[in-house]
Order: structure tokens, then C-alpha cells, then sequence
């Protein structure tokens, strides 16, 4: 039986508004301050190729001489990603009472546990080239980002949809 039979249709139905909210709320703002501000202005990176780095986790290196179409195949995926990160958070949230009580708590942990699995796992199990290791005052940054960027608006979600019932 698959997972989502588990939950009442209502309930799935309720959690679509706020998954599509976060996905999209840390997609865009992911998108502007980690991949084109830091990424691409302040490391002097173009942002194309930010973006199809992002398609070289599925690509490889043939994502960097795709052009346009793999950025755009990278912009896709950076939005696909933020949407599962959106609803395993406010799937977790609406089964752990705990995780609602303190979502905004659980919500910043939840960035940085997003942070390590991408980082740890994901990248590297990927088809992405190696990257140099960040300096530490970049790892705080990416750290503190995934939880202000990532968690904190999942957080508020949920606390604000958690309210409303």
C-alpha cells in the first residue's frame, strides 16, 4: 500500500497548498541569494553555469556543453529538489506531533540535516564534478542559509498551517 493512501484525501489535499508554498518560497529564494548571489556574483561564477552544474549531477560534465537548454534543465531540477524538501518537512510535520509543537525549532535542524544530506550524500553520489571544499566562513554561510532559506520558512508553514486547523 503506498504511503499516501495512509492519510485521509482531505489531509493529503490540505498539504499540497503549503508543499507547493514552501517548495517555491525556497526555490526562489535559493535561487537568488545561494546559486546567483553567492555563487555566481561573489564567486564569479556565470550563472548559467551555476545552473547547469545543477544538471550535472544527472548529466556529468556533458551538462556544461548543453547551452541554454541544460540551464534551464538545472533551473528545473533546483525547483523539483525544493519541493521534495518542502514536502518530506510538512509530511514529517503533519505525523509527529512533536515536529508541529516545535516547527520552527525542527525547522532549522531540518536545514541543516538538508544541507548534510545534500552535501554528503546527494552531490557526491552523483555525476556532478568534485568542487573544492568551502572555506569555513563559506560553510557557516551555506550552513546558516540552508537554515534560514530552507528550514525557517518550512517552519513557519507549519506553525501557521498547524494554527489554522
Amino acid at each position: 500500500m503506498a504511503a499516501t493512501t495512509s492519510l485521509p484525501l482531505a489531509a493529503r489535499r490540505s498539504l499540497v497548498r503549503p508543499i507547493v508554498l514552501g517548495g517555491l518560497i525556497i526555490g526562489i529564494v535559493q535561487l537568488v541569494l545561494q546559486e546567483w548571489l553567492v555563487f555566481s556574483v561573489l564567486q564569479k561564477n556565470p550563472f548559467m553555469a551555476v545552473l547547469q552544474y545543477i544538471t550535472s549531477g544527472i548529466l556529468g560534465n556533458a551538462a556544461f556543453e548543453g547551452g541554454i537548454a541544460t540551464a534551464l534543465l538545472g533551473l528545473l531540477i533546483h525547483f523539483f529538489i525544493s519541493l521534495v524538501i518542502a514536502g518530506v518537512f510538512i509530511r514529517s510535520a503533519e505525523r509527529i506531533p512533536l515536529l508541529r509543537r516545535y516547527a520552527i525549532a525542527g525547522a532549522l535542524l531540518y536545514g541543516i540535516g538538508v544541507f548534510v544530506v545534500m552535501n554528503m550524500l546527494v552531490i557526491p553520489l552523483s555525476s556532478a564534478p568534485a568542487i573544492p571544499p568551502p572555506t569555513l566562513p563559506w560553510l557557516i554561510e551555506i550552513v546558516v542559509d540552508h537554515m534560514l532559506v530552507v528550514g525557517l520558512p518550512l517552519g513557519i508553514l507549519v506553525r501557521r498551517n498547524t494554527n489554522s486547523h
